[in-house]
């Protein structure tokens, strides 16, 4: 039997306030959002079951969701640190979702496609026995999408110590496998203007701006 792809959630849940104060899922390059873009990458790679959690700017994040085809996960509260947001996706996936890997991803990688998510899969599907959970690392630095496994999901979602992710990957080292790659795409995120005007550089022509009413602010540091 062909093992089934794993489901993907996309964490969408930050303030962005280094940003000005804008849902960074929200932006567009050359006229299609970064959720777009994710959704498209994702499908690209037969990853056809997505999620996402939001917490702010749901007015927003909510309806380019839908539009995707893509299941939103609410905070009940906007004010959400990363590890709830984690712990958010790891509890609905074993509700909805169980037997299935994991795909976890942020929402703000805006040069990842699909041919990078699937070259991610193909290590997945042939990592070794007893290897539970799977990122990449450029240049020594941990990228996103992170892999784990059904029964690693399974284990967190009910830990009453779960403190978040990264924490758990710390503390399990011999079933964790980076996946060593000089591809940027895996760890280019957008935190800072500087990071905002680094991309509307690389990939001139090509417009990168906010919609309304995210269009009207200044980032500020």
């Amino acid at each position: 039997m062909k093992e089934q792809s794993p489901a993907a959630v996309i964490l969408a849940a930050g303030f962005g306030r280094r940003l000005g104060g804008r849902p960074k899922a929200a932006l567009h390059i050359g006229g299609l959002s970064l959720l777009e873009r994710l959704a498209r990458a994702l499908h690209g790679a037969r990853i056809d079951d997505i999620g996402i959690v939001i917490g702010p700017y749901r007015e927003t994040l909510a309806p380019l969701a839908r539009r995707c085809g893509i299941d939103v996960l609410l905070h009940d509260r906007e004010d959400t640190q990363l590890a709830e947001s984690q712990a958010l996706a790891l509890r609905t996936h074993v509700a909805r979702r169980p037997g299935r890997d994991l795909m976890l991803l942020l929402a703000d990688l805006p040069l990842l496609d699909d041919e990078h998510i699937r070259v991610l899969l193909d290590a997945w599907q042939r990592r070794p026995a007893g290897i539970e959970a799977q990122m990449p690392v450029v240049d020594g630095t941990r990228g996103h999408p992170l892999l784990l496994s059904w029964k690693v999901v399974r284990q967190l979602a009910v830990d009453p110590a779960f403190a978040g992710i990264r924490g758990w990957l710390n503390g399990h080292p011999e079933i964790v496998k980076p996946f060593v790659t000089s591809t940027h795409a895996y760890i280019a995120d957008l935190d800072t203007p500087e990071d905002l005007a680094a991309l509307t550089q690389r990939l001139w022509p090509q417009q990168v701006t906010w919609p309304a009413p995210w269009d009207v602010n200044t980032p500020q540091e």
